[in-house]
């Protein structure tokens, strides 16, 4: 694929350094997480996956000095996962695949941060072999949990987590993390997005809690804003990111008062001086075209600003960074973002990073 670079290519900062928490980053092209079921089944554990050389080849196709790499969703614990072939990094042979994969980016001057990922309602206790888990008892109710090699399936009636459910939740993503770190990562993502079991707590339609952790938009953030802090204390806050989508509709979201909730998670995250925060365009969907989205959008906002990024944008105060993903190509993400993520074009085009340049 060819592409056009800016005339004058010192006119966009993406191709300029980055400080985001404890790298530098020679760049702001960055691999977004994405789900490869590349892992094999664990010899010793039941119910979870191994990275393997497929994973090791994977990543180190992509790495570039002084480029950053997110992980796959990667899960935190057992009831954490159920998607086949997701290797998660809860046992010590997850994490022996894993420092495989760290070592290869960092013999190529990469970075790489762990995605840390609890599907909560999303898994199947036929999956995982344990109860599932959420905010509250709400199943999805749209379509039957498929997997490979099991008839469908409605999905479980979640049980709704206790106080000591949510801290026991919190202590394996902490575990995860300080694992992630011992494996060579250079840090680690939350993944806050997409429906899965921080978001969860996010949507007012997912979460019907009474207590403090539900009932308004700022008690919805509760969960995620906690788990952040312990964190932070875990592996320093320079070592952690959240990915977050403020627009997304993905395994039933359909919570409300999404800007005041957004915008307040937003800046009490980036108070805490993490190293970024990862924002989905609300143009971007899993199942609608873009021109879906923003017509669902616009009947639903009062103003054109509703429907963007920016209130969420401006809450993001330094040192914290504003990364943006979903819907970028290279004809628009010449300006104004701090780093842009890229799907496709790293899996069509593994010399991506270098069209700033014009190179194919």
């Amino acid at each position: 694929m060819n592409v056009s670079a800016p005339e004058d290519r010192a006119s966009t900062s993406l191709f300029a350094p980055l400080h985001l928490g404890s790298i530098l980053l020679s760049h702001r092209v960055v691999l977004a997480p994405l789900t490869r079921n590349r892992a094999r089944p664990s010899e010793t554990y039941i119910n979870t996956w191994v990275p393997t050389e497929l994973n090791v080849s994977y990543y180190s196709e992509r790495a570039t000095p002084g480029g950053l790499l997110i992980s796959e969703a990667t899960p935190v614990s057992r009831r954490a996962s159920g998607t086949l072939g997701i290797p998660g990094i809860f046992t010590p042979e997850q994490c022996e695949g894993w420092a495989k994969v760290t070592r290869v980016v960092h013999e190529k001057q990469g970075f790489i941060f762990c995605q840390l990922w609890h599907q909560g309602r999303t898994t199947h206790s036929r999956l995982t072999g344990l109860e599932t888990w959420s905010a509250s008892a709400i199943p999805i109710q749209e379509t039957p949990h498929l997997s490979k090699g099991l008839d469908p399936v409605p999905q479980d009636v979640p049980h709704a987590m206790s106080l000591s459910d949510i801290q026991e939740t919190h202590q394996e993503y902490v575990s995860a993390a300080q694992n992630a770190i011992a494996s060579g990562f250079d840090g680690v993502e939350v993944h806050g997005a997409n429906g899965y079991l921080p978001d969860q707590f996010h949507h007012s339609n997912v979460n019907v809690r009474t207590d403090e952790y539900g009932g308004t938009p700022e008690k919805r953030c509760r969960f995620t804003i906690e788990l952040v802090e312990k964190l932070c204390r875990a592996v320093g806050k320079d070592k952690v990111g959240v990915r977050l989508s403020p627009f997304g509709l993905f395994n039933e979201t359909r919570g409300e008062d999404r800007q005041r909730q957004w915008t307040y998670l937003c800046g009490k995250l980036s108070e805490l001086g993490i190293a970024y925060i990862h924002l989905i365009e609300p143009r971007f969907d899993e199942w609608r075209t873009e021109a879906q989205k923003l017509d669902w959008l616009l009947h639903r906002a009062d103003t054109r600003e509703e429907a963007s990024l920016r209130p969420y944008r401006a809450a993001i105060q330094p040192p914290t960074a504003c990364i943006v993903a979903g819907g970028y190509h290279p004809g628009n993400c010449w300006e104004g973002v701090e780093k842009v993520r890229l799907f496709r074009m790293f899996l069509s085009n593994l010399s991506s990073v270098y069209f700033g340049e014009g190179r194919p």
